[in-house]
């Protein structure tokens, strides 16, 4: 069993995946870790929608011609659209935003995290995605969904080993105070 520290310190941000199928249950597995997640007032914000197959392939045609209309620099969301039309498994992230809060947000991420944690624990890969936020008012009207998107997690086995990436020190993001 992998212990906490082995896992937020091991887990990396997969971009290339293994064409393997993810089995259903190790995805209902990881979502389950996620509902485990603090939440506003218990209100479990989070809803997940889960995409494999023909509905991940459309998903990601449309989202890559939502791209195509934007007229501004859209930074790595072309490669993202790449990663989840490779990977088994897409993960669309909303937030049901059910008491209105800002901060309802701070719910949904850390759900997110534990998703990804468990992810990593059980030997897949994952990647967070925030590029899709450039074109959510095309998702959300795509899923037609109620909700606000948050994000898209990819998750597959992973194809590749990517190094630890450099952190800044404890001193060096932490100020004590007494």
């Amino acid at each position: 069993m992998m212990s906490i520290d082995e896992a937020i310190k091991g887990r990396r941000s997969i971009r290339t995946y293994k064409k393997d199928e993810v089995k259903e249950d190790l995805v209902r597995e990881i979502i389950e870790a996620a509902t485990f997640a603090p939440s506003a007032k218990n209100g479990q914000q989070w809803r997940f929608t889960v995409l494999t197959g023909e509905s991940k392939d459309k998903f990601t045609d449309m989202y890559r011609s939502e791209l195509d209309k934007l007229t501004f620099d859209v930074g790595s969301s072309y490669g993202s659209c790449t990663m989840m039309k490779e990977a088994p498994v897409v993960i669309v992230v909303w937030n049901t935003n059910k008491l209105g809060w800002s901060t309802e947000i701070h719910s949904v991420s850390a759900a997110i995290q534990n998703l990804l944690l468990k992810a990593h624990a059980l030997g897949l890969g994952t990647c967070w995605i925030g590029d899709i936020l450039y074109t959510s008012e095309g998702i959300v009207d795509y899923f037609k969904k109620p909700w606000k998107l948050l994000a898209a997690i990819t998750v597959g086995w992973s194809d590749a080993n990517p190094k630890p990436r450099p952190r800044l020190s404890v001193n060096d993001v932490t100020e004590f105070l007494s």
